[in-house]
This record gives structure tokens, C-alpha cells and sequence, in this order.
């Protein structure tokens, strides 16, 4: 276990942030489900004259692009959280609850100007980026992991973040914690879909019981293993000498 990975488990902060952010990312997920399945069944979509009759199928993968999304919009401030609790821990100043809260909300800027730079590829970033953004090619290569990770700590603004960021000699293991978690979650899904069957009164009941069950899995699982991943990536920009960086 990293040493980024026992300071999450160490700290109820952050154990607190991902406990929140899997009720708010679960609380998405049903909605959005609910909703991209009601207008899945609307007349007009379901016309085999619509589209092709490709309708449904368009109205299930934008529905679904958009569910993703608000995901990562609502999981966002919780990894700045996790990374400020985790990155505080390191360096032996462990936040309270407050204190991270407080960081989160000063640091909704530059994390909402960070999306902007990963949204705007092409073309986009003439229309999109700004002054005070950066482009994604000012972030060197494999330091863009660790932006976050120093808007939560030291960062106030963007670009003073990628460049505390492109300091950061980067690690390996950060691919194997990823690994580890999403089988993890595949494996528990698979179990948790299995006993939903078998507790089942009948075949209908138990489909529907195992969806939501392993869906719910799925979703703390996910959650938990991006929880983790931030705060591995957290460890690692906590404990780098960013005076004899990657890149200065």
C-alpha cells in the first residue's frame, strides 16, 4: 500500500468527501437513469421512421454522455477535498472538515478553468480559452495527474498550478491502483448481480433487484477506486521536492 493510500485511510476527512461524493455521483446515476428511460419511450423516438429508427439508441447515448458528466461535475470538488486532506496529511498539517471545505469552495476557479483546458482541444480553445487559462500543451507530459492535487494545496490560480505541477517527477503505480480498483468493482458487481438473482421471489423481481444492487456497487466501487487514485496522486505531489523538479 502507498504512502498516498494510507493517509486516505487515515483520514476521516477524506473518507467523509467520498463517502459524500458516492451519494451525490449515485443520486445522479438514478436520476439520469430514470430520466434517459422515460424519454426513451417517448412516440416520436420510438418511430421506426425517426432517424432510422435509430432514435432511441441516439436519445440513450446522449442521455448517457450527458449522466457522465454531471458525474464528473458533482465529483469534482470532492477530489480536491480528498487531495487536500490526503496532501495535508503528508505534510503533518492533517486538515479538519472546515478547513477542507473552505479550500474547496476558494478553489472552484481554477479547478473550473482546469476543465476548460481538458475540454478544449482543437479548435475549441480558441473559443474557449482565455489570459488567464492554459493550453494543454503548457502541461508536461504525465503531470497533468498532479494539477488537481496542487490547486488543492498551493494553487489559488491555474497556471501557477500546472507549473507546480509540471515540477513533479512523476511515479509509477498509478495505473496499477486503477487496475486494481475497477476489477475490484467488475468482481463485485458480478457478485452483487448474482445474490440480487438468487434472493429474488421471481425471475422478474430478481432481474430488477440485481440491477439496482449491482448498479449501486458499481457506482461506490468506481468512486472509491478514482477516491484512491486521487489520493495516490495526491501522495505523490506532497512528498516531490519541487524545488529539483521534472520541469522547471
Amino acid at each position: 500500500m502507498t504512502t498516498g493510500v494510507r493517509a486516505y485511510v487515515g483520514s476521516p476527512v477524506a473518507l467523509a468527501w467520498t463517502l459524500l461524493g458516492a451519494a451525490a455521483v449515485g443520486g445522479v446515476v438514478a436520476t439520469g437513469w430514470r430520466l434517459v428511460r422515460a424519454v426513451t419511450t417517448w412516440t416520436t423516438l420510438t418511430d421506426p421512421t425517426v432517424l432510422d429508427g435509430l432514435g432511441s439508441v441516439l436519445a440513450w447515448a446522449l442521455g448517457s454522455t450527458a449522466v457522465l458528466a454531471v458525474c464528473g461535475a458533482v465529483w469534482l470538488p470532492c477530489s480536491v477535498a480528498i487531495a487536500h486532506a490526503v496532501g495535508g496529511t503528508h505534510r503533518g498539517r492533517p486538515p479538519t472538515g472546515a478547513e477542507t471545505a473552505r479550500r474547496v469552495a476558494s478553489r472552484a476557479e481554477p479547478l473550473y478553468r482546469w476543465v476548460k483546458t481538458r475540454l478544449a482541444v482543437g479548435p475549441l480553445a480558441e473559443r474557449l480559452l482565455t489570459e488567464d487559462d492554459v493550453s494543454a500543451v503548457e502541461v508536461a507530459v504525465g503531470c497533468d495527474a498532479f494539477v488537481v492535487p496542487a490547486i488543492a494545496l498551493d494553487a489559488p490560480t491555474l497556471p501557477f498550478a500546472v507549473e507546480r505541477a509540471n515540477r513533479v517527477v512523476p511515479e509509477p503505480g498509478r495505473r496499477q491502483v486503477q487496475f486494481v480498483g475497477v476489477g475490484a468493482t467488475a468482481t463485485l458487481v458480478a457478485v452483487a448481480w448474482g445474490l440480487g438473482v438468487a434472493l429474488g421471489s421471481t425471475l422478474g423481481a430478481g432481474v430488477v433487484s440485481s440491477a439496482t444492487l449491482a448498479g449501486g456497487v458499481g457506482v461506490v466501487g468506481l468512486v472509491v477506486t478514482a477516491a484512491v487514485d486521487t489520493a495516490w496522486r495526491a501522495g505523490v505531489y506532497a512528498t516531490s521536492d519541487l524545488d529539483e523538479g521534472f520541469s522547471r
